[in-house]
Order: structure tokens, then sequence, then C-alpha cells
């Protein structure tokens, strides 16, 4: 018999898995989108990061955005991690486990959870801006070395 085709199919998942194709990656973490979520960063078991951040977006088939943490923001790249750990089963509590080589992210929503005082953003309601700025820079948007050269002054003619 062949299973080739099996390894292609969507997995089912109730309440707990590991996703590791893309699609499956972006519907588990779905429910994350628009919630305020605490995380922390590991590298080769080593507490890198800890925070709580705004899950602005969860994306997997664009190579060219990264997935950052910061407090004002979260963006998700599922294509960043090689599979997606979660355990749904507690109403109200979602647990994540990203993968990728010897890092792991871990994200951690709980309904009704307070918010500590001293994480500086809370929702996208309470943003400072004179305290945060966000900056989006678009890949395409800068040019190249080469096509900065191409590009002759208004009003200047070669001839």
């Amino acid at each position: 018999m062949d299973h080739d085709h099996d390894e292609q199919a969507p997995g089912l998942f109730v309440n707990r898995g590991l996703a590791i194709l893309r699609a499956d990656k972006a519907n588990v973490l779905r429910p994350l989108l628009r919630q305020t979520v605490a995380y922390e960063h590991h590298v080769g078991g080593e507490l890198i990061a800890r925070g709580m951040g705004w899950v602005e977006e969860v994306l997997g088939d664009d190579p060219e955005i990264s997935s950052i943490f910061t407090p004002l923001t979260i963006t998700i790249n599922v294509d960043a991690f090689q599979s997606v750990e979660f355990d749904l089963s507690e109403p109200g509590h979602l647990r994540y486990t990203l993968r990728s080589n010897d890092a792991v992210v871990e994200i951690e929503y709980r309904a009704g959870a307070t918010i500590p005082r001293s994480e500086p953003v809370r929702t996208w309601l309470e943003y400072r801006g004179e305290e945060y700025v966000q900056i989006e820079l678009p890949t395409q948007a800068w040019p190249s070395a080469d096509a900065a050269s191409d590009v002759s002054e208004p009003g200047r003619s070669d001839s």
C-alpha cells in the first residue's frame, strides 16, 4: 500500500499535537492572533529572552519576513520553525512550543490573565507613541547597488 499521500494529507489534531506542515503550523497558531501572550526564547537550553507581546501576524509563505518578538508586537513566520507543538486542552489556556534546531520559543496565552504592571505595552489601545516607534521596512523597497547606479538624475541628459 502506498503511504506517500498520507504524509501530504492534513493532520487530525484534537486539543494537542505536533504540526510540521506549513498550513498546519499556521492553523494551530491562528488562535493567538490579536492576543497578548507571554513568551520565552531558549537556545541550547539557555533562556535568551522572555516577555509579553501582542500577536499582530502569523504568516507562512513570505521568506522575506522574520519572526519578531517585542513588547509592542509579535510577528510569527511559521517557515522559521521546523515544528509547532501545542496543547489547547485546557479551556482558555493555549500553550505552544516552536522549535528550530536548538532554538525553542514557548508561547502561552491565558484568557483573563492579568498583565503585570512591569510590562510596557498591554494592547494596541494602550500604545504610547512617545515611548515606542514601529518601522516597517519591506526588503523590496531598498534598491540594490546596481539599480542605484542605473538611475539618472531628473532633468539631466546623457547626450
